[in-house]
C-alpha cells in the first residue's frame, strides 16, 4: 500500500540535515530570512497590524517566544500570529513564482518561535527547517493543476499551514511519526479563499498569514504533546488535494527526488511592495523608463494576459485602503513611472492623492494580450513607453526581478531591508539583524535571531 505523501515528506524532513543542503539552498534560505524579517519591521506600523499586536499582548500568557519590533514575549503560538500578520502588510514578501504561495512567512515564523520556545537550537537546524518546509510549501502549491484562479482557495495560505507546523516540528525535534501527526493535525485547520481579493475593505488578505500559520504551530504542539492527526493527510478521500483541489494534482511533484533537488532555491524575492502579479509589468517598466524623466512619458501601455486582466480595475476617487491598491496593476505602473520605483507609502491616503501618481495613473494603457498567459499566473511584463519626443521604449521581461534567473543580490535585499526598516512602528536598526540572518548557520542560538528583531530602546 502506497504510503501518504504526508509521511513520505516527514520521513525525508525528519533526517533532513544542514549539511546535506546545496550551497545554492542555503544562500537563497538566508536572504528569504532576513527579506521576511524586513517585511514583518515594515509591516509593523500597520493599523491592523497594531490591532493583532494589541490582542496577543492582552492575552499574555507564558513568556516563551518574541513579536518582533515591539519585543514582547508571549506563548509561542501567540508569537507566530503577530509575526506573521505583520509579514504580509505590504504583500512584499517572498513568492515562488510558479508555485504561487508565500513560504518563508509560514517556516520562519513558526520555526523561529519553536527555537525560542525549545531553546539551545543551532541557527543550522533553524536554516535547515526553514529549507525544507519551504520546499514543502512550494511541492504542494506546485503540484496542483491549473492556474490560481481555478480553485477558491488562496494558496498561501492553504499549503503554508503545513509549511509552518513541519517547520516548526522539526526545530521541536519531532520524529517522522511526530511530523506526520503535525501535518495531519494542520489538516483540519487549513483554510483560506480568493474572497479576501475581492473584499477591498476587509482586513484578511493583510492577516491571513497570521490566521493560518499559528494554527500549523498550534498542530507541531499538539503533535509534540502525542496528539494524532488525520491519516490520509495529503491523497486520502477526504485529504488536502481531493478535498480542496478536486483532485486535480500531481503526486509526483511533492514526493520525486527528495534531497536531491529543492523548490526553496526557486523561491522570488520581491524588490517592490505589491502583489507579485505586477512584477513582471514593473520589471519591464522600469527598464524602459530608465534615464527617462516622468514629465517626457506621453502614454504607457501594459500588455496583459488574462490573470493581470482581473487586477487592473478603476481606481476611482474614494480611497478604499493599502490592500485595494497593492495588487491594482495600472496603479502600482503608475508609482513606478513617477517615481523609478515603488515607495511603500504609494497606497495609504498620502499615495491615492498625490499628484505625480494619479498623473502618471491618468496615462497608462492597458491591452489584452494572450501571448503574457505563457507562464500560467504569474505573467511576464510586456510595456510600451510612448515619449513626448515621438521616441517609443519597448521592453519585456520575461521573468521578473527577483526570480531565480534574474535574482536579487545580497546588498539589494539588504537596501530593501534599509528600506522597510524606514516604515517600522519604532526606530529600528537593521544592519546587525542583517549580518545575523546572512550568518545564521553560525549562530549556536537560534534565538538571537528573534532578539535582534526588536526595535532599538
Amino acid at each position: 500500500m502506497t504510503a501518504d505523501a504526508a509521511r513520505v515528506f516527514a520521513e525525508y524532513a525528519a533526517s533532513a540535515r544542514f549539511e546535506e543542503l546545496a550551497d545554492d539552498v542555503v544562500e537563497r534560505v538566508r536572504l528569504c530570512i532576513l527579506d521576511t524579517l524586513a517585511c514583518a519591521i515594515a509591516g509593523s506600523s500597520t493599523v491592523e497590524a497594531a490591532a493583532v499586536h494589541r490582542l496577543v499582548a492582552g492575552w499574555a500568557g507564558t513568556p516563551q517566544a518574541t513579536v518582533v519590533v515591539h519585543g514582547d514575549r508571549v506563548p509561542a503560538y501567540a508569537a507566530v500570529f503577530a509575526n506573521a500578520s505583520m509579514v504580509h502588510q505590504h504583500d512584499f514578501d517572498d513568492t515562488h513564482d510558479t508555485a504561487v504561495c508565500h513560504p518563508t512567512s509560514a517556516t520562519l515564523t513558526a520555526g523561529l518561535a519553536a527555537a525560542e520556545l525549545r531553546g539551545g537550537v543551532s541557527g543550522r537546524e533553524l536554516l535547515t527547517a526553514v529549507a525544507v518546509g519551504n520546499d514543502l510549501v512550494a511541492r504542494l502549491a506546485l503540484s496542483v493543476r491549473g492556474t490560481l484562479w481555478d480553485y477558491p482557495w488562496v494558496r498561501a495560505p492553504v499549503m503554508g499551514i503545513f509549511g509552518a507546523a513541519l517547520s516548526a516540528g522539526m526545530v521541536l525535534g519531532l520524529d517522522a511519526d511526530g511530523l506526520t501527526e503535525a501535518l495531519g493535525l494542520a489538516l483540519p485547520q487549513a483554510a483560506g479563499t480568493l474572497q479576501c481579493l475581492r473584499s477591498e475593505t476587509s482586513s484578511v488578505r493583510s492577516l491571513r498569514d497570521g490566521l493560518a500559520y499559528k494554527d500549523g504551530m498550534l498542530a507541531a504542539l499538539m503533535a509534540a504533546e502525542g496528539l494524532r492527526g488525520d491519516s490520509g493527510t495529503f491523497d486520502g478521500e477526504y485529504g488536502l488535494f481531493n478535498a480542496y483541489m478536486r483532485g486535480e494534482y500531481d503526486r509526483d511533484t511533492v514526493v520525486d527526488a527528495l534531497g536531491e533537488r529543492s523548490e526553496a532555491v526557486n523561491v522570488s524575492l520581491k524588490p517592490w511592495p505589491s502583489c507579485r502579479h505586477t512584477h513582471g509589468t514593473l520589471t519591464a517598466l522600469l527598464d524602459a523608463r530608465e534615464g527617462v524623466s516622468p514629465d517626457e512619458i506621453e502614454e504607457i501601455v501594459i500588455h496583459v494576459g488574462d490573470g493581470n486582466a482581473r487586477i487592473c480595475t478603476p481606481v476611482g476617487d474614494v480611497y478604499q485602503g493599502r490592500m485595494a491598491y497593492l495588487c491594482n496593476l495600472p496603479w502600482v505602473v503608475a508609482a513606478a513611472a513617477a517615481y523609478g520605483a515603488v515607495p511603500l507609502w504609494a497606497f495609504d491616503e498620502r499615495g491615492f492623492h498625490d499628484p505625480a501618481i494619479r498623473d502618471a495613473y491618468g496615462r497608462v494603457r492597458v491591452e489584452h494580450d494572450p501571448e503574457q498567459n505563457r507562464h500560467g499566473t504569474i505573467e511576464p511584463g510586456h510595456v510600451v513607453l510612448r515619449l513626448r519626443g515621438g521616441e517609443t521604449r519597448e521592453e519585456k521581461a520575461d521573468r521578473a526581478l527577483g526570480h531565480n534567473e534574474r535574482p536579487m543580490t545580497r546588498e539589494l535585499v539588504r537596501k530593501k531591508a534599509r528600506l522597510c526598516a524606514e516604515s517600522a512602528a519604532t526606530s529600528f536598526d537593521v544592519e546587525r539583524l542583517a549580518e545575523a540572518a546572512l550568518a545564521l548557520d553560525d549562530l549556536v542560538d537560534a534565538g538571537e535571531l528573534a532578539s535582534l528583531a526588536v526595535a532599538a530602546a
